[in-house]
């Protein structure tokens, strides 16, 4: 039995009304594929971006990894080019990275964060016995902290890359007080139903930055769809990632409050450092906040214990009903697959081995009531000691 709602039956329940008009409208349309759903959302989610962003900056697409693969894609990344990313990352960022068949170049994350580290990026950059040519850095808002853009940002103009910045985890965090997705030349972001910003199935969008070149978007969007011109001949390299009209109206309904949801997982996550903050110093445990100029919107809110100490956690909670989880247990450059690649050189990640080894998700969506924060704090002091 689970003793704390993490189902998606109280946000369905918020939801039901924008899900069944949205299906009533395609239905009575018709118009199931980029039609006035998916430029309406598009125009919604530029607006909620804001910073100068049109609805031409924004292309919905199927997924928030293809999202990363059409971004690294208008950013010229060919095969055999070299793609900076954390290797503590959701495997779907280098997922991408392959699909193009470059090579992710692995750099550890932040002394005390978990989100790509600008120094060691400079350092890769620096080593001369780099030979790879690189094209770009992926900065990824893990769990939705934010990556220090402007020194990534920096960097990257110093160095002719482009940056592009993975949202997939981090819809509605702030970097000095605008939303993440508005520093980089380009960003990714996925609403899997998991996510601040859901669907109801898969979907992403692509969006462009101010800079980047004007003809780019409109090769971004032939590229989403077979590399079609107006009269259906291929011009260019395309897939098919459409964004589908159904989920396009839900996301723009789900929009209208999105504000609101991201606020609740705040207070949340401020409840929950309540009543764990003073426990947790004296454990020795890190719980996540803010950054002096960035704004965590908490997609996840992931500790840091004891690795010994880890299974114990899951396996009580499993037994008692409170869903525990690890995100994620193994860095990229430990998958099976990374690891045995030819061009796979041996890497020397400390800190990202040690979150990996490490961390723990605590249970956390918007419509979480107090009274479970409280028990899930109350049981995780009981499985690491209440003193």
């Amino acid at each position: 039995m689970t003793l704390v709602d993490l189902s998606s039956e109280s946000g369905e329940a918020h939801y039901r009304q924008v899900v069944a008009a949205a299906v009533e409208r395609v239905v009575g349309s018709g118009q199931t594929i980029l039609a006035e759903g998916v430029r309406g959302f598009e125009q919604g989610f530029a607006a909620w971006l804001g910073r100068g962003l049109s609805a031409d900056h924004c292309l919905g697409v199927a997924n928030g990894t293809e999202a990363l693969e059409l971004a690294m894609r208008c950013a010229g990344v060919q095969p055999g080019d070299g793609v900076i990313v954390p290797s503590f990352t959701a495997y779907a960022t280098v997922a991408a990275i392959l699909r193009i068949g470059a090579n992710p170049l692995f750099v550890d994350v932040e002394p005390d964060r978990p989100v790509l580290c600008p120094r060691e990026v400079e350092r890769l950059l620096a080593d001369s016995g780099n030979s790879a040519r690189i094209r770009a850095v992926i900065a990824v808002h893990l769990y939705g902290e934010a990556c220090d853009l402007r020194a990534l940002r920096e960097l990257c103009d110093r160095n002719a890359l482009a940056l592009i910045e993975d949202c997939a985890q981090a819809t509605g965090t702030l970097y000095e007080s605008d939303p993440i997705g508005t520093w980089g030349d380009f960003a990714a972001f996925s609403f899997y139903p998991t996510k601040n910003l859901a669907a109801l199935g898969d979907g992403g969008m692509l969006v462009l930055g101010r800079r980047a070149d004007p003809s780019l978007l409109a090769i971004a969007r032939r590229m989403r769809l077979y590399g079609w011109d107006q009269q259906r001949e291929a011009v260019q390299f395309g897939i098919n990632s459409r964004l589908d009209e159904v989920q396009a109206w839900i996301l723009s309904g789900k929009l209208s409050d999105l504000d609101e949801r991201i606020q609740a997982r705040r207070r949340i996550a401020n409840h929950y450092r309540e009543l764990l903050g003073s426990w947790a110093s004296r454990m020795g445990i890190h719980l996540p906040k803010d950054g002096v100029n960035w704004s965590h919107s908490y997609h996840l809110f992931v500790i840091k214990v004891d690795p010994a100490k880890r299974q114990d956690i899951l396996s009580r909670g499993a037994a008692d009903g409170i869903p525990y989880a690890v995100h994620y247990p193994l860095a990229c450059h430990q998958h099976a697959y990374i690891a045995k690649r030819p061009e796979a050189p041996q890497y020397h990640l400390p800190r990202t081995e040690n979150l990996a080894a490490s961390v723990v998700s605590l249970p956390l969506n918007p419509y979480l009531k107090e009274e479970d924060v409280m028990l899930i704090s109350a049981h995780l002091r009981s499985i690491l000691g209440d003193t």
